[in-house]
C-alpha cells in the first residue's frame, strides 16, 4: 500500500486501522520502533515527541481515539491534497 493510500485510510476509515497499518505508517514518517512492551510500543523520532501505539487486546483495530491522536500528531489532514 502506498503512502498515499495508507494517509487516505487513516483519514476516511479511522475504525479499520490495525497496529501494522500504524508501523507502516510511522515508519514512513521516519519514526523508529524504540521500546515494545506488551500492549504498549514507543516509536521515536529525533526531535519530536514519542508516539505511543497501544494494541488492542480482544480486537485486531486500534481504537479511534488513538487513531485520532497519531492523526493529529503526525498533521495528516493537512497532507491530504482532498479534503477542504
Amino acid at each position: 500500500m502506498s503512502q498515499e493510500k495508507l494517509i487516505k485510510k487513516f483519514l476516511g476509515d479511522r475504525f479499520h486501522i490495525t497496529v501494522e497499518d500504524c508501523d507502516r505508517l510511522l515508519t514512513a514518517f521516519g519514526y523508529k520502533l524504540n521500546k515494545s512492551s506488551g500492549s504498549h510500543m514507543v516509536y521515536h523520532k529525533r526531535g519530536m515527541n514519542p508516539i505511543t501505539i497501544i494494541s488492542p487486546k480482544k480486537s485486531k483495530y486500534i481504537i479511534s481515539p488513538y487513531v485520532n491522536k497519531l492523526v493529529n500528531d503526525l498533521g495528516l489532514e493537512a497532507l491530504d491534497d482532498n479534503r477542504p
